[in-house]
């Protein structure tokens, strides 16, 4: 289940994914459309064995030092 959200050329994907292909895949769709400016990734990889959710780095949010 993927959800994308668009407004003023910039593409927010959000949902869920099983290999981490797919994230390309859908991230190289939404760059080659017309007018986008940008594309914020926010999938999370579900690894397939294990069940565990992985999330990207760049969308965890910054702990309090």
């Amino acid at each position: 289940m993927i959800n994308v959200i668009v407004c003023d050329g910039i593409v927010e994907i959000w949902g869920s994914i099983m290999d981490d292909r797919e994230r390309r895949a859908i991230t190289v769709a939404a760059e080659n459309v017309a007018g986008v400016k940008a594309v914020r990734d926010h999938l999370v990889l579900i690894e397939p064995l294990s069940g565990m959710a992985l999330i990207p780095e760049d969308t965890v949010p910054a702990r309090a030092s």
